[in-house]
């Protein structure tokens, strides 16, 4: 039972592609790639948190739910419908404690004392973006979900 890190898969966002400078020739296409790198490493006794913009506006986020393998924790997003998820989530690896939120920010709960913060919101293909900060968003992760220790072990790299 392994714990993953994604977010900003924007399913059924079509004008990401650009915005994002995504490698896709459209919405679909981006789609099943993100689905199939996804099932390719998840289980269905894994655990993904999802850090927000899973689908865009239209998109049946539920659809694209029922053909994702693991548990999934939805946080929210900027643009997720209101109470789609979370706003804020702390997590305990091992000895690791990590804060995980939509959005980077500066500072946060523990950061003094070691903990690290994982979010997406950027676009950017950047996995490391500040001290004891990761960018888990698909632009930054190959468009696959992040092993929770990977992630832990790219930041401690990184420092």
């Amino acid at each position: 039972m392994a714990i993953f890190l994604t977010g900003c898969t924007h399913f059924g966002h079509e004008s990401i592609i650009k915005l994002a400078g995504r490698p896709f020739e459209n919405a679909q296409e981006m789609d099943e790639a993100i689905i199939r790198n996804w099932n390719a490493i998840v289980g269905e006794r894994d655990t993904v948190y999802h850090l927000g913009d899973f689908a865009f506006r239209s998109a049946p986020g539920e659809e694209y739910l029922k053909r994702l393998n693991g548990k999934i924790v939805l946080l929210q997003g900027n643009h997720d419908p209101k109470g789609w998820g979370v706003d804020y989530q702390t997590l305990k690896h091992k000895h690791q404690r990590c804060i995980l939120f939509h959005y980077p920010i500066e500072e946060w709960d523990g950061w003094y004392r070691g903990s690290m913060h994982f979010h997406c919101h950027t676009h950017k293909s950047v996995f490391l973006s500040g001290k004891r900060r990761g960018n888990v968003g698909v632009d930054a992760t190959g468009f696959t979900p992040i092993n929770l220790e990977t992630a832990i072990e790219m930041v401690q790299a990184g420092e």
